[in-house]
């Protein structure tokens, strides 16, 4: 059985790296245009919501693990592919939404057609470009690479910013290696309409241009300070718009390099339409922009804001319910991270979903009077039902009843509100066994949660999504309505010392970062960058290495190099206080 260590990197980078890649302004996470200008959106819930060119909103599909689209991108006939952290494969879906797996046993970070029809998937865990032609055959492009971002010219070169070797790397249609430039390690490549590379180069704020000879000159430069680094895309007419979320603006420069400030706000993740219009999401919602610059709101896709507008969730570094349009806190959520909230209808009632390093959970909130209030949790009763699904598996293996089992991961999360009294609650708990590490136990629901109007609420259904041992009728009841999905979770080998090494970096370096100044804080974040460069070569190493099960040698480096990582910005903490 494969072990995949991708997911581990992926949440220790955002959990070490909150205000870089997690604290965003709005849930949604990926999105991409057919070809009849119909906007598709991956959001925090594992919902993919479609936006007609006028607005219209319909769920296209959902049930995908929440935070596990990686990435979603359509080929010419239409199709919609999705990388999906859930099934750990990649999904097609056709235009009338009929799905199929198109490959399994991957979860590339990012998705991208050539103009064949050859997919390739950046798999940052594995080091790996794979590639897969239209029929799904499967083929590794390339290894060995600590990738950052990658992006193909028109004559079907891919290109790869490589974080191991600390260069750009060029590969030709036919997989032959070339560095085409050296000491660059961007995480943003675009080409503009002349196969000119432009890149973001955080470190010097400033945008690198290279011709497709490779010759590189500065295009901009003095761009704001920013955490999150910066957003590039062309328009038609080939001007670069850059979203810069230091200075919260979008600039626009010509093709002579001539600069103007098209658009000011936290903006993030930029898209332009056939007709020239650019999309971007600001506080939850899809702003659009003409070419002239005109701006609205296009269509609100997270839940932010409660459905009535009196409320709003701020996430990142402050993580608290505020009365809209305000910063006056109504609720401290600041005890949680990587939160996302799912609101009832009547705006009386969400679900907060948060998570740490392997363990995800969700609180329940009610409004009484003018007050929120902390529900009971689902955590026990769920887990009593959990517990005893795994423990069918273990006796239908031949196990001994007493196994010793190893912890992997755990996930509560509400998906939706049925209605403003009923909640669908997606459960996932596998765990291992510890000594041999196989076979793993994975089970997987989906509970109803019934509301009285006090609050209290009871599981009146549930519903099996995998094809392991099912548990008896007294647990599984009935199931509920709308479509199942049979799944095969994520196989992460990690364990509780992981788990706690990687909070403790988290809030340690969350903790330095409040203190120091705007520059200090951008040097800090280059340098975490680098060390989980570092990080990610020592463990593929140390797995390559490994006299022993190479997964568990890999986790004990990754954990170990973790705590080592928290000690020392924990002395620099001292300094500073």
């Amino acid at each position: 059985m494969r072990r995949k260590m991708n997911k581990l990197f992926v949440a220790l980078t955002v959990a070490a790296l909150t205000t870089i890649l997690v604290s965003i302004n709005t849930h949604a996470r990926h999105q991409a245009f057919d070809g009849k200008g119909n906007l598709f959106v991956a959001d925090y819930s594992g919902t993919i919501s479609k936006y007609t060119p006028d607005g219209t909103k319909s769920t296209f599909t959902y049930g995908l693990m929440p935070e596990g689209v990686y990435d979603v991108v359509f080929d010419r006939a239409g199709n919609l592919f999705v990388s999906d952290g859930r099934s750990k494969s990649i999904l097609k879906f056709t235009p009338d939404g009929k799905k199929s797996t198109f490959a399994s046993g991957v979860t590339p970070d990012e998705l991208i057609f050539d103009h064949s029809g050859n997919l390739f998937g950046l798999d940052r865990g594995d080091g790996a470009i794979f590639k897969f032609t239209p029929d799904g055959k499967k083929s590794t492009f390339a290894s060995q690479l600590v990738p950052h971002a990658v992006a193909l010219d028109s004559a079907g070169n891919l290109f790869v910013s490589d974080g191991r070797s600390k260069s750009m790397l060029k590969f030709t249609p036919d997989g032959t290696k070339s560095t085409f430039a050296p000491g660059v390690t961007p995480i943003e490549l675009v080409f503009d309409h002349s196969g000119n590379l432009f890149v973001a180069d955080d470190a010097n704020r400033s945008i690198l241009k290279f011709t497709p000879d490779g010759n590189k000159s500065t295009f901009a430069s003095h761009l704001g300070a920013s955490d999150r680094g910066y957003d590039l895309v062309f328009d038609t007419a080939n001007n670069l718009f850059v979203v810069d979320s230091g200075s919260k603006s979008i600039f626009k420069f010509a093709s002579d390099g001539t600069k103007s400030t098209f658009a000011t706000g936290d903006f993030i993740r930029p898209i332009f339409d056939k007709a020239g219009n650019l999309y971007v999401l600001e506080s939850g919602s899809i702003l659009k922009f003409t070419p002239d610059g005109a701006r609205s709101t296009f269509a609100v896709v997270s839940e932010h804001t409660s459905p009535d507008k009196k409320w709003e969730y701020v996430g990142g570094d402050e993580q608290k319910l505020v009365k809209s349009g305000t910063n006056e806190m109504a609720l401290d959520l600041s005890d949680h991270v990587l939160g996302g909230v799912i609101w009832a209808p009547d705006s009386k009632r969400f679900a907060l979903n948060w998570g740490r390093g392997r363990s995800h959970n969700t609180e329940l909130y009610q409004l009484r009077g003018n007050k929120w209030k902390t529900l009971k949790s689902p955590d026990d009763d769920v887990h009593e039902i959990l517990n005893k699904a795994i423990a069918a598996q273990v006796k239908k293996s031949g196990l001994p009843k007493k196994t010793d089992l190893r912890f992997i991961g755990e996930r509560f999360e509400v998906t939706h509100w049925v209605d403003s009294n009923t909640a669908i609650l997606y459960a996932w708990l596998e765990e291992m066994v510890r000594e041999t590490l196989d076979p793993d136990f994975t089970v997987n629901f989906l509970f109803t949660l019934k509301f009285d109007d006090a609050g209290k609420w009871k599981i009146v259904k549930t519903q099996r999504v995998s094809d392991e041992e099912e548990i008896g009728e007294e647990d599984a009841r009935k199931d509920i309505s709308g479509p199942t999905q049979t799944t095969e979770q994520e196989e992460l080998r990690a364990d509780a010392s992981f788990r706690d090494a990687d909070r403790r970096l988290n809030e340690v370096y969350n903790s330095l970062r409040a203190r120091l100044s705007p520059s200090e804080r951008d040097r800090l974040k280059k340098e975490q960058l680098a060390w989980i460069d570092r990080r990610n070569a020592a463990a593929q190493a140390a797995k390559a290495n490994a006299q022993e099960i190479p997964t568990e040698v890999a986790d004990r480096e990754v954990t170990e190099m973790t705590l080592a990582r928290a000690a020392e910005l924990e002395k620099r903490l001292k300094k500073v206080k």
